[in-house]
């Protein structure tokens, strides 16, 4: 899973990777850290880094995240995903999400042929399944995603090339 905020003028992209054994690590850029989450009652989590137990709530309104950690509150915002609109002739195209959820499945890659329509991936969003499908004929240029991801409104799924 990969999450990208910015905090006080700073971009930060987090990794989080599920282990075998059902433990995390993160990765912020070239760090990384080995942890334990526990799902608690009240909605937070426990978190288990270098043998020592934090407390983690988070609420999200619009494009920022209010995160408590302990005693310490921060505020995280997700960074503009606008998709950039090229000039040129051709009619590129990028994918984004709708809304926040979990990519469940990738039915296509890098190069696939689609045409209109065709479902490309499918998300899973307040407990709704959502189908991202081709805007027109077309390739894939590239997926930006994969199955088990989770993703905030308007990040970038696929970028598309529609068939001129």
């Amino acid at each position: 899973m990969r999450f990208t905020y910015q905090y006080q003028g700073q971009t930060y992209t987090l990794d989080l990777t599920v282990q075998t054994n059902g433990q995390y690590t993160a990765s912020i850029g070239e760090h990384r850290f080995p942890l334990q989450i526990q799902t608690l009652s009240n909605g937070g989590w426990r978190i288990l880094l270098d043998g020592k137990s934090h407390i983690i709530y988070a609420a999200s309104q619009d494009d920022q995240r209010f995160v408590q950690v302990d005693a310490a509150a921060y505020t995280l915002t997700v960074p503009s995903t606008k998709p950039i609109r090229r000039k040129s002739v051709s009619t590129g195209d990028e994918l984004t999400a709708q809304m926040p959820g979990q990519v469940t499945a990738v039915l296509v890659k890098t190069g696939d042929e689609t045409t209109r329509g065709q479902t490309l991936l499918i998300l899973e969003a307040m407990k709704m399944e959502i189908r991202v499908t081709a805007p027109a004929d077309g390739q894939v240029q590239q997926v930006l995603v994969q199955s088990g991801d989770v993703v905030e409104r308007g990040q970038r799924l696929v970028v598309f090339e529609s068939a001129l």
